[in-house]
């Protein structure tokens, strides 16, 4: 009786085994369908970002990081931009991330008062516990229509969420100081005094300065010597920042001048005290964490690693103010130091894992001498700009790739590459001194002649460390209409791109060979 059931089993395991030999060879696989088209999208952005975080309604203004031990999460606090015309405007919202690469919760956390309060308008500040973990959070009460029209403000919270404001805390600035031009205060623990201290940032003597202020409670504030020798002709040092990372002492900045460098600046020293100077090593100074487009940089740490958050502008070029549209979406890099004690900015490592699944590309066509496929290529320029132009992304994405370039000295990446290309928007790694900046740096170019590399306007740069061997890996994030280049884990460059969201782009070569290899697009994976 117990045969029957046996041989049954073996004739199933028999049928199954050789059905599924037969069925796997009848299999045809689906190839993936890439969009060969290049007619021009015009792509209109609304609603929020996820790796670039911006609400889906509204704008990130000047963050202010926060890294919370009890929860081991970063609280994003920032300056909320609706751009509806409110009289009163910029209240402080937050959301949190433990590792920079999603986001969650979009909550107010300090609000506006009337327009006829000191506080109509409210501006940076930063956060920070007390022994018996009580959250302080200093920041800027503006109105323009008041004098002075910038005054201190402290506001306390004991559950990371809902704050408190303290009327009877609030001061300006002292006898000699701008007094309308009193902000930014940035609180942090001064272990060479024991004490806390606070610097708020404003003008004296013409000049930009950081007052000075101790605290033993964070409650009475003594004035004691303001810092004043930065070695920048900062007219104000917006968003101060302050941090101690091995020996070294760092003090960020961001620098208002209405110029090419109204940029996030770092200046170290072995001191809190200073002298302040600029980083430089065999390469050089480069004082700046980014370009153009990232600005009002501060930075958090877990006690290991260290980021920096900033904003990236709405604006692609500059307004009637010669400055790029204040708020826009949050960029947030690595900072690494090096043996110099220079700070080097790279991709969170979270933000390189999320762009995880590899996603088809397609070589739709190619200009001079070019040749290569499956991720390698060769470009060499002859007498015009050589180029290969792939398919659009319809997805965030990550480009990454290799590029020797020893027997080049330029070349890059062009977006929103289509239809006959009268306007393109091209990232060129310029790796000569003979540009107007006389370094090797990373240009991002609007341009009108795409055949010859003109541009008609150079609407950023950032410095580039050219290693001996011209060797660059390089990976490109890119959400909607921001485009964060990284090169060597040492250069980040930020940029805005409206054209390039959903259109084709290209690699190119304007000078010499390039050997392209190991190219590769990501999507953000299903699982993180």
């Amino acid at each position: 009786m117990k045969i029957l059931p046996l041989l049954l089993m073996q004739l199933i395991l028999f049928l199954n085994t050789s059905c599924s030999k037969n069925e796997n060879d009848d299999i045809e696989e689906i190839p993936v369908v890439v969009d060969t088209t290049t007619t021009c999208r015009s792509v209109v952005e609304s609603g929020g970002y996820s790796t670039f975080y911006k609400p889906q309604i509204g704008y990130v203004g000047d963050p202010m990081p926060y890294y919370n031990s009890d929860d081991s999460k970063y609280y994003l606090f920032y300056l909320q931009d609706w751009r509806n015309g409110s009289p009163t405007e910029h209240p402080i919202y937050c959301t949190t991330t433990s590792d920079y690469s999603t986001f969650t919760g979009f909550t107010e956390a300090i609000p506006t008062e009337t327009a006829d309060s000191q506080e109509a308008y409210l501006g940076t500040g930063s956060f920070i516990k007390n022994a018996a973990g009580k959250l302080y959070g200093f920041y800027t009460g503006h109105n323009g229509s008041l004098y002075p029209a910038e005054k201190i403000m402290l506001a306390t919270s004991n559950d990371m969420k809902t704050f408190t404001k303290v009327p009877s805390f609030t001061f300006e600035a002292p006898d000699g100081y701008d007094k309308n031009n009193f902000r930014d205060p940035c609180v942090y623990y001064d272990p060479t005094r024991s004490a806390y201290v606070m610097l708020v940032t404003s003008i004296k003597d013409g000049k930009g300065v950081l007052v000075r202020y101790s605290s033993s409670d964070l409650e009475n504030w003594d004035l004691i010597s303001p810092l004043t020798d930065f070695n920048s002709d900062a007219e104000i040092l917006e968003c101060p920042d302050i941090f101690k990372m091995g020996d070294k002492w760092y003090l960020l900045f961001s620098r208002i001048n209405r110029d090419e460098h109204r940029k996030t600046f770092y200046r170290v020293s072995d001191s809190p005290d200073g002298p302040w100077l600029r980083c430089e090593d065999a390469s050089g100074h480069h004082e700046t964490i980014d370009g153009l487009y990232f600005y009002a940089g501060k930075t958090a740490s877990n006690g290991t690693d260290r980021y920096i958050s900033g904003w990236c502008s709405t604006g692609q070029e500059v307004n009637g103010n010669n400055e790029l549209d204040w708020a826009g979406s949050l960029i947030t890099h690595k900072l690494v130091q090096q043996p110099s004690g220079k700070l080097y900015p790279m991709i969170p490592e979270a933000v390189d894992y999320k762009f995880n699944t590899p996603t088809q590309y397609s070589m739709l066509k190619s200009q001079g001498d070019v040749t290569g496929d499956e991720g390698s290529y060769v470009l060499n320029y002859q007498n015009e700009r050589s180029y290969a132009l792939f398919n659009r992304n319809t997805v965030p994405v990550k480009i990454e790739l290799t590029i020797d370039a020893s027997q080049s000295t330029g070349f890059g990446f062009s977006f929103g590459a289509c239809d006959d290309m009268s306007e393109v928007y091209s990232v060129a790694f310029d790796l000569t001194s003979s540009n107007r900046w006389s370094m090797p740096s990373l240009f991002m170019n609007k341009e009108s002649n795409y055949s010859t590399g003109s541009y008609t306007a150079e609407l950023n740069f950032t410095p580039l460390i050219v290693p001996d061997d011209k060797v660059f890996d390089i990976k490109i994030v890119i959400e909607k209409s921001i485009c964060v280049v990284y090169v060597n884990d040492n250069v980040a460059f930020t940029n805005r791109i409206y054209k390039m969201d959903k259109n084709p782009w290209t690699i190119f070569v304007d000078d010499g060979i390039i050997d392209v290899s190991n190219l590769s697009v990501y999507k953000i994976g299903d699982k993180l």
